[in-house]
Protein backbone atom coordinates (compact mmCIF):
# COMPACT_ATOMS: atom_id res chain seq x y z
CA UNK A 1 0.00 0.00 0.00
CA UNK A 2 1.37 3.23 -0.87
CA UNK A 3 2.07 6.22 1.58
CA UNK A 4 -0.49 8.34 0.34
CA UNK A 5 -3.19 5.65 0.97
CA UNK A 6 -2.23 4.70 4.51
CA UNK A 7 -2.41 8.67 5.55
CA UNK A 8 -5.48 8.76 3.89
CA UNK A 9 -6.90 5.58 5.24
CA UNK A 10 -5.41 6.66 8.81
CA UNK A 11 -6.97 10.22 8.78
CA UNK A 12 -10.13 8.30 7.58
CA UNK A 13 -9.91 6.46 10.80
CA UNK A 14 -10.04 9.01 12.79
CA UNK A 15 -12.66 10.28 11.76
CA UNK A 16 -15.28 7.92 12.78
CA UNK A 17 -13.57 7.25 16.31
CA UNK A 18 -11.84 9.72 18.76
CA UNK A 19 -9.02 7.71 19.04
CA UNK A 20 -6.75 4.55 17.18
CA UNK A 21 -3.38 2.54 18.37
CA UNK A 22 -0.68 1.76 16.19
CA UNK A 23 -1.25 -1.86 16.94
CA UNK A 24 -4.89 -1.64 15.43
CA UNK A 25 -3.76 0.36 12.21
CA UNK A 26 -1.04 -1.91 11.77
CA UNK A 27 -3.57 -4.66 11.39
CA UNK A 28 -5.94 -3.11 9.57
CA UNK A 29 -3.77 -1.54 6.93
CA UNK A 30 -1.62 -4.82 6.71
CA UNK A 31 2.21 -2.94 7.99
CA UNK A 32 3.96 -3.28 10.20
CA UNK A 33 3.90 -0.58 13.38
CA UNK A 34 7.00 0.66 12.80
CA UNK A 35 5.69 1.85 9.52
CA UNK A 36 2.58 3.32 11.24
CA UNK A 37 5.19 4.85 13.67
CA UNK A 38 6.32 6.69 11.02
CA UNK A 39 3.10 7.87 9.13
CA UNK A 40 1.61 9.27 12.44
CA UNK A 41 4.67 11.31 13.09
CA UNK A 42 4.36 12.68 9.49
CA UNK A 43 0.63 13.31 9.93
CA UNK A 44 1.35 15.06 13.49
CA UNK A 45 3.88 17.19 11.67
CA UNK A 46 1.95 18.45 9.58
CA UNK A 47 -0.85 19.16 12.14
CA UNK A 48 -3.36 16.35 10.78
CA UNK A 49 -3.77 14.25 14.16
CA UNK A 50 -2.02 14.34 17.70
CA UNK A 51 0.00 11.83 18.79
CA UNK A 52 -0.34 9.61 21.80
CA UNK A 53 1.03 6.89 23.89
CA UNK A 54 0.26 4.20 21.91
CA UNK A 55 -1.57 5.66 18.68
CA UNK A 56 -3.12 9.15 17.75
CA UNK A 57 -5.97 10.91 18.57
CA UNK A 58 -7.70 13.33 16.14
CA UNK A 59 -6.16 16.91 15.53
CA UNK A 60 -8.63 18.47 18.30
CA UNK A 61 -10.12 16.01 20.25
CA UNK A 62 -13.44 18.80 21.15
CA UNK A 63 -16.16 19.53 18.86
CA UNK A 64 -15.41 23.39 19.18
CA UNK A 65 -13.08 24.55 16.19
CA UNK A 66 -9.63 24.18 16.86
CA UNK A 67 -7.76 27.52 18.57
CA UNK A 68 -4.84 28.87 15.93
CA UNK A 69 -1.80 28.08 16.51
CA UNK A 70 1.23 30.84 15.86
CA UNK A 71 1.73 29.28 12.28
CA UNK A 72 -2.06 29.76 11.39
CA UNK A 73 -2.13 33.01 12.24
CA UNK A 74 0.92 33.71 10.29
CA UNK A 75 -0.54 31.94 7.51
CA UNK A 76 -3.67 34.21 7.73
CA UNK A 77 -1.44 37.88 8.37
CA UNK A 78 0.08 36.85 4.95
CA UNK A 79 -3.30 35.93 3.18
CA UNK A 80 -4.65 39.58 4.79
CA UNK A 81 -1.51 41.11 3.09
CA UNK A 82 -2.46 39.71 -0.54
CA UNK A 83 -5.44 41.23 -0.24
CA UNK A 84 -6.97 44.74 -1.84
CA UNK A 85 -9.55 47.13 -1.39
CA UNK A 86 -12.27 45.99 -4.29
CA UNK A 87 -11.56 42.46 -4.89
CA UNK A 88 -13.89 39.77 -4.66
CA UNK A 89 -12.15 37.08 -2.72
CA UNK A 90 -12.91 32.92 -2.07
CA UNK A 91 -12.00 31.93 1.70
CA UNK A 92 -12.35 28.21 2.32
CA UNK A 93 -10.84 26.46 5.07
CA UNK A 94 -10.76 25.96 9.15
CA UNK A 95 -7.92 27.14 10.57
CA UNK A 96 -6.32 30.02 8.42
CA UNK A 97 -9.78 31.56 7.33
CA UNK A 98 -11.25 32.41 10.37
CA UNK A 99 -8.07 34.24 11.31
CA UNK A 100 -8.30 36.32 8.23
CA UNK A 101 -11.60 36.88 8.91
CA UNK A 102 -10.51 38.82 12.66
CA UNK A 103 -8.10 40.98 10.94
CA UNK A 104 -10.72 41.96 8.20
CA UNK A 105 -13.17 42.73 11.08
CA UNK A 106 -10.53 44.90 12.75
CA UNK A 107 -9.64 46.57 9.85
CA UNK A 108 -11.96 46.25 7.01
CA UNK A 109 -11.60 47.26 3.36
CA UNK A 110 -14.06 46.92 0.88
CA UNK A 111 -14.31 43.66 -0.53
CA UNK A 112 -16.76 40.53 -1.52
CA UNK A 113 -16.21 37.58 0.53
CA UNK A 114 -17.48 34.22 -0.35
CA UNK A 115 -17.05 31.64 1.80
CA UNK A 116 -18.92 28.57 3.15
CA UNK A 117 -17.34 29.08 6.44
CA UNK A 118 -19.58 29.93 9.02
CA UNK A 119 -16.84 31.28 11.51
CA UNK A 120 -15.97 33.45 8.76
CA UNK A 121 -19.70 34.72 7.64
CA UNK A 122 -20.39 35.41 11.14
CA UNK A 123 -17.19 37.61 12.31
CA UNK A 124 -17.57 39.36 8.95
CA UNK A 125 -21.78 39.99 9.00
CA UNK A 126 -21.94 43.73 8.96
CA UNK A 127 -18.59 45.13 8.75
CA UNK A 128 -18.43 48.11 6.74
CA UNK A 129 -18.08 47.83 2.87
CA UNK A 130 -17.42 44.04 2.93
CA UNK A 131 -20.69 42.11 1.26
CA UNK A 132 -20.93 38.70 2.60
CA UNK A 133 -21.89 35.21 0.10
CA UNK A 134 -22.03 32.31 2.26
CA UNK A 135 -22.50 29.55 -0.18
CA UNK A 136 -25.54 28.25 -0.19
CA UNK A 137 -26.99 31.84 0.32
CA UNK A 138 -26.33 35.33 0.66
CA UNK A 139 -26.57 36.75 4.47
CA UNK A 140 -28.56 39.60 5.19
CA UNK A 141 -26.84 41.99 7.41
CA UNK A 142 -29.56 42.62 9.90
CA UNK A 143 -29.30 38.83 10.99
CA UNK A 144 -28.76 35.14 9.92
CA UNK A 145 -31.13 34.93 7.44
CA UNK A 146 -30.32 33.74 3.94
CA UNK A 147 -32.62 36.18 1.85
CA UNK A 148 -31.42 35.38 -1.42
CA UNK A 149 -30.35 31.75 -1.46
CA UNK A 150 -27.52 30.97 -3.74
CA UNK A 151 -28.21 27.30 -5.30
CA UNK A 152 -25.63 24.93 -6.52
CA UNK A 153 -26.55 25.96 -10.42
CA UNK A 154 -25.75 29.41 -9.27
CA UNK A 155 -22.14 28.65 -8.53
CA UNK A 156 -20.90 28.36 -12.22
CA UNK A 157 -21.77 32.23 -12.59
CA UNK A 158 -19.64 33.02 -9.46
CA UNK A 159 -16.41 35.01 -10.17
CA UNK A 160 -13.50 36.14 -7.91
CA UNK A 161 -10.39 37.31 -8.89
CA UNK A 162 -8.33 36.15 -6.12
CA UNK A 163 -9.12 32.21 -4.29
CA UNK A 164 -7.28 31.41 -1.01
CA UNK A 165 -7.78 27.66 -0.20
CA UNK A 166 -6.40 25.61 2.63
CA UNK A 167 -4.67 21.92 1.91
CA UNK A 168 -3.85 18.80 3.17
CA UNK A 169 -0.94 18.12 0.73
CA UNK A 170 1.42 19.93 -1.28
CA UNK A 171 3.94 18.01 -3.84
CA UNK A 172 5.92 18.84 -7.51
CA UNK A 173 4.01 16.02 -9.10
CA UNK A 174 1.24 14.88 -7.18
CA UNK A 175 -0.04 18.33 -6.63
CA UNK A 176 -2.32 19.92 -4.11
CA UNK A 177 -3.96 16.31 -2.67
CA UNK A 178 -6.59 16.04 0.55
CA UNK A 179 -8.14 12.79 2.10
CA UNK A 180 -11.71 12.86 1.09
CA UNK A 181 -13.31 12.76 -2.92
CA UNK A 182 -15.74 15.31 -1.79
CA UNK A 183 -13.36 17.91 -0.34
CA UNK A 184 -11.23 17.28 -3.44
CA UNK A 185 -14.46 18.26 -5.85
CA UNK A 186 -15.44 21.01 -4.11
CA UNK A 187 -11.95 22.51 -3.50
CA UNK A 188 -11.21 21.92 -6.79
CA UNK A 189 -14.75 23.81 -7.98
CA UNK A 190 -13.75 26.91 -6.18
CA UNK A 191 -10.46 27.67 -7.69
CA UNK A 192 -12.01 27.53 -11.02
CA UNK A 193 -13.90 30.16 -10.45
CA UNK A 194 -10.65 32.79 -9.24
CA UNK A 195 -8.45 34.10 -11.83
CA UNK A 196 -5.46 33.76 -9.13
CA UNK A 197 -5.71 31.04 -7.12
CA UNK A 198 -3.74 30.51 -4.07
CA UNK A 199 -3.31 27.35 -1.77
CA UNK A 200 -2.82 27.69 2.32
CA UNK A 201 -0.81 25.17 3.98
CA UNK A 202 2.11 25.35 6.36
CA UNK A 203 5.56 23.63 5.63
CA UNK A 204 5.62 21.22 7.48
CA UNK A 205 2.58 19.22 4.55
CA UNK A 206 5.10 20.34 1.35
CA UNK A 207 6.13 16.69 0.12
CA UNK A 208 2.76 14.86 1.52
CA UNK A 209 0.71 13.21 -0.65
CA UNK A 210 -3.41 12.11 -0.09
CA UNK A 211 -5.28 9.90 -2.19
CA UNK A 212 -7.56 12.98 -3.96
CA UNK A 213 -6.10 15.75 -6.27
CA UNK A 214 -7.38 19.18 -6.16
CA UNK A 215 -5.30 20.47 -8.85
CA UNK A 216 -1.92 20.32 -10.46
CA UNK A 217 0.75 22.26 -9.20
CA UNK A 218 0.86 24.02 -12.77
CA UNK A 219 -2.64 25.69 -12.17
CA UNK A 220 -1.72 26.68 -8.70
CA UNK A 221 -0.27 30.61 -8.90
CA UNK A 222 0.99 30.67 -5.09
CA UNK A 223 1.51 28.88 -2.08
CA UNK A 224 1.79 30.71 1.02
CA UNK A 225 3.41 29.10 3.62
CA UNK A 226 5.17 29.08 7.16
CA UNK A 227 8.82 29.46 7.09
CA UNK A 228 10.81 26.49 5.11
CA UNK A 229 13.76 24.75 6.38
CA UNK A 230 16.21 23.15 3.57
CA UNK A 231 14.57 20.10 2.65
CA UNK A 232 10.81 21.83 2.17
CA UNK A 233 12.49 24.16 0.07
CA UNK A 234 13.50 21.91 -2.35
CA UNK A 235 10.20 21.18 -2.55
CA UNK A 236 9.30 24.26 -2.61
CA UNK A 237 11.94 24.91 -5.76
CA UNK A 238 10.70 22.31 -7.89
CA UNK A 239 7.32 23.71 -7.67
CA UNK A 240 5.63 25.58 -11.02
CA UNK A 241 4.38 28.68 -8.41
CA UNK A 242 5.40 31.35 -6.54
CA UNK A 243 6.16 30.30 -2.67
CA UNK A 244 5.59 33.41 -0.26
CA UNK A 245 6.79 32.60 3.24
CA UNK A 246 4.71 33.82 6.14
CA UNK A 247 6.65 35.89 8.33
Amino acid sequence: MLAAERHARILQHLERQERVSVETLAERLATSAATVRRDLTRLASAGLLQRVHGGAVRGSTVPEAPAPTAGDEALADAVYRRLASGDAVILEGQLVMPAVARQLAAEPMRLIIVTNQLDVARTLLGKPGIDVILLGGRLHPAGYTLPQPLGASDLKFLVANKAFVEVEGVHGAAGVTTTAVEDARFKHDLLQHALHKTVVAPGSRGGLVFAHRIAQMDEIDCWITTPLDDAQREIAAALSCEVVESE
